[in-house]
């Protein structure tokens, strides 16, 4: 049974949950750290089970009080909210989202690692072939791939401090094999000669392929279960979420805490029994479980 009860408490710890948990999943979409640990998704997401606490503690409070038989009637008000229906149906989904995002966040070594090499300048550039190293070494192609070649090459390689030769082991070129002169794309630092010049370099992280190429119809697909979240519920059901009912709101709670529990390994960069991604990957389910709960109640 939902305790009538409501307070000035109540409204205030009930929207802090509400404002502080969707600025922690908007931090998290958003990478606003982008390795561990993440501060500032952890502060929100703290902030939001605090204000949680809050709101159940001041619900049972204000339930006691409107009990209470020398206190005023009480009466109860329904002011329909436009934005929480909103905030709950599409909160869910992309809360999950924000969750697998976290799961494919690279490592604190990683990040930290990245932000060198960005502050050196380190990128994929086009560089010319002095001379080769070593004979090239000729590969039959298949159904599935071209013929090509895999070769020692000595590549000029322009270094803010000024030019340097750097040997490079095993290049790959297709059908014909490198000579002097041609232009290879390799990856290196300008303003760090000691980064080794690598041929396949890329650092770009796997979370941005899931958010944006991805999100070709990822974004799609959250935004239709969004709105049909929304056209399943009506005012009396937000109206009904809105009042504290411990068989309903303390299990959903309990699943969201769980969720984050299950974070705490990538978002903080360690393991636990060897794992930290595949947590991660469950605390995905415990936004639509803690729904489920709800509704089936």
């Amino acid at each position: 049974m939902s305790t009538p009860g409501r307070s000035a408490a109540t409204t205030i710890t009930g929207w802090g949950m509400v404002l502080s948990a969707t600025a922690a999943v908007a931090a998290s979409v958003g990478a606003v750290n982008p390795y561990p640990p993440l501060i500032p998704e952890l502060a929100l997401a703290g902030l939001a089970v605090l204000f949680a606490a809050g709101w159940v503690v001041a619900s049972y409070r204000a339930d006691a009080r409107a009990r209470d038989p020398l206190a005023k009637d009480y009466r109860e008000t329904r002011r329909p909210n436009r934005v929480l229906p909103y905030l709950i149906a599409f909160g869910v989904p992309v809360a999950a989202f924000a969750a697998f995002l976290t799961a494919f966040n690279v490592s604190a070594d990683h990040g930290r690692e990245t932000e060198r090499l960005e502050r050196a300048g380190y990128d994929e550039y086009e560089v010319s072939v002095v001379r080769l190293a070593g004979e090239p070494e000729f590969h039959e192609g298949d159904e599935d791939h071209d013929p090509y070649y895999l070769t020692d090459l000595t590549l000029r390689i322009p270094y803010e401090a000024g030019p340097r030769e750097v040997t490079v082991r095993g290049m790959y070129t297709r059908h014909k094999s490198p000579r002097p002169g041609r232009k290879m794309n390799v990856y290196f630092a300008p303003r760090d000669p000691a980064t080794p010049v690598v041929e396949n370099g890329d650092r770009k992280e796997l979370r941005w392929f899931f958010l944006f190429f991805l999100g070709l119809w990822i974004w799609p697909l959250l935004l239709v279960a969004g709105g049909t979240i929304k056209s399943l519920s009506d005012a009396d059901d937000v109206h009904r979420l809105r009042r504290f009912d411990p068989g309903t709101h303390l299990p959903a709670l309990g699943i969201l805490l769980t969720g984050l529990v299950l974070l705490l390994p990538k978002a903080l960069g360690f393991e636990v029994a060897g794992y930290d991604q595949l947590p991660a990957l469950l605390a995905t389910l415990t936004p639509p479980l803690a729904l489920l709960w709800v509704v089936k109640r």
